[in-house]
């Protein structure tokens, strides 16, 4: 079996998850959001986070390999929002309850508030099939 080699970095990959979160909720915020585009953007959410989540762990797994275990543990702890908002997000949206989902997504507003988005990103829409994607639906 070959090694799997990865061209992003774990770094690399936080940061196009959190410009992804950022530009959800930039969305959300906007005139163009309508009703229908909720489900989409909160499954979009909860998978975003997920992914940042197995990210950080990955990252501080690294360095506790390496024996650094106090700046693995200070690193999960600066990455805590993530797992917190998550959950409630999480639950939130397997309970039906969007309103609640829609709460715990707004929290995301802080931490990705300073989050700049390439030009490049301008019209991306990366939530569009959440829904489905998050449902195991095709």
């Amino acid at each position: 079996m070959s090694r799997v080699i990865r061209v992003e970095t774990a770094y690399r990959s936080r940061q196009r998850i959190l410009q992804g979160m950022a530009l959800a909720l930039r969305f959300a915020a906007s005139r163009e959001a309508s009703a229908g585009d909720q489900p989409d953007l909160l499954a979009f959410l909860d998978l975003s986070l997920a992914e940042l989540r197995r990210s950080v762990d990955e990252t501080a797994a690294a360095w506790e390999k390496r024996g650094y275990w106090l700046k693995a543990d200070r690193f999960r702890q600066d990455w805590r929002w993530a797992e917190r908002i998550g959950d409630s997000l999480h639950s939130a949206i397997e309970s039906g309850d969007l309103d609640r989902a829609r709460a715990s997504g707004m929290e995301l507003a802080t931490p990705v508030h300073d989050v700049r988005l390439p030009a490049s990103l301008a019209r991306a829409r990366p939530w569009v099939g959440a829904w489905d994607r998050r449902n195991g639906s095709s």
